[in-house]
């Protein structure tokens, strides 16, 4: 009889369940309607819930979830996401961003496990402190970043007055874990600012070029009058006070969402305040140190939201390096901010001084008593190539004394110059690269900001397909960003946690092949790098084996600098003297990296077959992005025919009797074309040309006439 009982028992309890699984919960969330924070994560929370079939309720609940403050223990933007008996969860929380965090993540495992069956218990906080982006950002062609004469800066002017843009970017940022946002100009304060004591210099509307420079533009525009209304056009009616109210908008909406805004500056610009009131360019005019003192206290008093000011000593100073640019920092911006802070002693501002023409100790010569806020540096971590190598000597080379001496928080500026069109992911790359980097220089007050100087993280403006045009920039390489974000933040993710974003991404096709195939042909750009590393962003584009003069033949890549430093390989001159001289290789030859990429090139080529073979009613997304992949594995064919032909032809030229060597190197360049033309076969099936800022023209066509003439070069060498 008891038996009998239990088991009826027990197959009740398992139909309830069935049912609960089945039909979903009723579920309350207890939070702080008031914090815009909880407010954000509760809403992905309650998404996450409706679609896997629970219900929101504010009473008669059979499930509770519920935020508590907890401090004991938790540092900020923590989270810890505890079960409480069978029928409810907390989210304990450092601070209102650790809030937002954790309904993030308890939203995400439900999304991701199909329901309340995904929610796992677990504590997480950042294991960077601080995540950026950084973004070059045009804001008219009156007021340029760093370089605005590619086809992405031309574009994206207009966009960058758009508040949908700037509200989705943030949230994007907000889910992936970013916390700064460093937006890096010349001179933006006459078109933002009112500037009561220079009133010449505002000017209202939004401007783009009349007619878009081409490669031979000056990116200071010292050869250009962009104030000349001949030069330039309309693209937005808009008045001051508008723009004013829209950046107010902007970084209101950030701030309430835990992302901090950085203002960083290239130097000496005057953008619209040139010519009046005495001002110009020069680092010895008092009148152009007062102007620019005084929009510094400007900006901060309209814009209270900025929490950070950045400069650097370069690259359009007539001072000299060494003690001069620095003087004239301290006399502008620092005192700039000094004045703004005497009058709102409660605000505290960081300065982050960049090492960019500058040292340590030159730095900290005239900013020791920099006193109201933190002060800072930065480091270009991995030069202006992330897509490389998980170890970048360069910090340790070139800058970690000076830290060491002045106890300097350093920011890593992550950029990535090395690859703007095609999507890029490999997990396990970003994790080791994070896993490497010197968290102790960060001194827990710094992070990183990863973006690039010749290209705008806006819209997509060159694909072919009408249903992806205008298509954002991090929505577009989505993988990639949350890759760097959430890995930053959470070191412990898996593959697994990947392949079900895959899955929920494209669901028509099979995440573990799609993994893996878009890592094999992430491999190829690092390796490519690692071959033929240039520091700089406008010395090598590897989409397009371009620099700013044009196209690298080998005289001018492989047999002028050699591969990375510390990454083991060869160089084609060090290959050829072992052949020459027949002894045994003492590294990774060039041999074995033409056959590395051909191995992951043909890895892609074979996943590419699957995928495509077996998706289900592809997706316009799912369909350009398996192009990109197929477009980079050709583009690796290619570098290996050029790398094979280019170490053939070394040994050819270290001793020209050996004949057969040129022979050689003539068959391998032949592939080469052949394997540029398959890959701009695909990529011009998509895409369009369109003009880098930092190197030249990103057509593959054109190139291809370039890459048939590198082979005439070749083989007339044996005549």
């Amino acid at each position: 009889m008891f038996r009998s009982n239990w088991w009826c028992v027990f197959a009740c309890l398992l139909f309830a369940g069935m049912l609960s699984d089945a039909w979903g919960d009723r579920v309350s969330i207890q939070y702080d309607a008031n914090d815009p924070m909880q407010v954000f994560g509760v809403g992905d929370l309650t998404a996450a819930l409706t679609s896997t079939g629970n219900e929101i309720v504010s009473e008669q609940a059979d499930f509770h979830i519920a935020f508590s403050q907890y401090q004991p223990g938790m540092g900020p933007q923590s989270f810890r996401i505890q079960k409480e008996g069978t029928r409810g969860i907390r989210i304990f929380h450092g601070d209102s961003v650790g809030a937002m965090y954790g309904a993030l993540e308890l939203a995400e495992d439900i999304a991701l496990g199909n329901g309340m069956q995904g929610i796992r218990e677990k504590a997480r906080k950042p294991y960077v402190p601080h995540r950026g982006l950084k973004f070059n950002i045009p804001l008219d062609a009156r007021a340029p970043s760093y370089d605005d004469t590619g086809t992405s800066a031309h574009q994206n002017i207009p966009v960058m007055w758009e508040w949908e843009f700037w509200k989705s970017f943030i949230d994007q940022m907000i889910r992936n874990r970013y916390d700064t946002l460093t937006l890096w100009v010349t001179h933006p304060y006459p078109g933002m600012v009112r500037l009561p004591e220079y009133p010449d210099a505002n000017y209202d509307d939004v401007r783009v070029l009349a007619k878009p420079v081409d490669e031979h533009g000056d990116r200071h525009w010292d050869r250009l009058d962009v104030f000349d209304p001949a030069n330039t056009k309309v693209v937005k009616k808009i008045t001051l006070d508008e723009k004013i109210a829209f950046w107010t908008r902007v970084f209101d909406y950030a701030q309430a969402h835990g992302i901090t805004i950085h203002l960083y500056h290239w130097n000496i610009y005057t953008f619209g305040a040139e010519g009046k009131y005495g001002i110009t360019d020069s680092g010895k005019n008092e009148a152009t140190v007062r102007y620019m003192r005084y929009c510094v206290r400007r900006m901060l008093e309209t814009y209270p939201q900025i929490d950070g000011i950045g400069v650097a000593a370069g690259e359009h100073f007539d001072l000299p390096q060494g003690g001069a640019r620095e003087e004239w920092l301290w006399k502008t911006y620092a005192l700039g901010i000094k004045d703004y802070c005497r009058d709102h002693p409660d605000r505290r501002i960081t300065f982050i001084f960049r090492s960019l023409m500058s040292n340590a100790d030159n730095i900290m010569d005239v900013f020791a008593d920099y006193d109201v806020g933190a002060f800072h540096t930065d480091h270009k971590y991995a030069r202006a190539r992330v897509h490389s190598t998980t170890t970048s000597p360069y910090l340790d080379i070139e800058y970690r004394d000076g830290l060491e001496k002045f106890e300097i928080p350093c920011w890593l500026n992550v950029r990535n110059d090395d690859l703007f069109i095609f999507r890029w992911g490999d997990p396990d790359y970003v994790r080791e690269f994070w896993a490497n980097i010197p968290r102790d220089v960060l001194r827990s007050e710094a992070g990183y900001f990863m973006g690039p100087d010749g290209f705008v993280q806006g819209k997509e403006f060159v694909i072919k397909n009408d249903e992806l045009t205008g298509q954002m920039e991090v929505d577009k390489h989505w993988y990639r960003f949350m890759m760097f974000g959430r890995l930053s933040y959470d070191l412990t993710l898996t593959r697994d946690y990947f392949e079900k974003r895959l899955a929920k991404h494209f669901p028509e096709t099979d995440p573990e092949c799609l993994y893996e195939t878009w890592q094999s042909a992430s491999q190829i750009i690092p390796l490519v790098n690692r071959f033929f590393f240039r520091v700089n962003d406008l010395q090598f584009s590897p989409e397009g084996c371009i620099a700013k003069e044009g196209f690298l033949t080998v005289d001018r890549s492989f047999f002028a600098h050699p591969p990375l430093q510390g990454s083991g390989i060869l160089s084609v001159q060090q290959y050829a003297q072992k052949i020459i001289q027949n002894e045994s290789f003492d590294g990774i030859t060039p041999i074995d990296v033409a056959d590395t990429l051909d191995a992951n090139s043909a890895q892609t080529l074979a996943g590419l077959k699957t995928l495509r073979s077996t998706a289900k009613q592809s997706s316009p997304e799912l369909l350009s992005t398996l192009t990109d992949l197929e477009a980079m594995a050709w583009l690796g064919k290619y570098y290996a025919a050029k790398i094979r032909g280019a170490a053939e032809l070394a040994v050819y030229r270290a001793d020209r009797t050996r004949t057969d060597h040129h022979d050689r190197a003539v068959q391998h360049f032949e592939t080469a074309v052949q394997q540029w033309t398959r890959y701009a076969d695909v990529a011009t099936s998509q895409y369009r040309p369109q003009l880098f800022s930092r190197t030249h023209y990103m057509d593959w066509s054109r190139i291809l006439d370039d890459v048939r003439q590198e082979l005439e070069s070749v083989r007339a060498e044996a005549k």
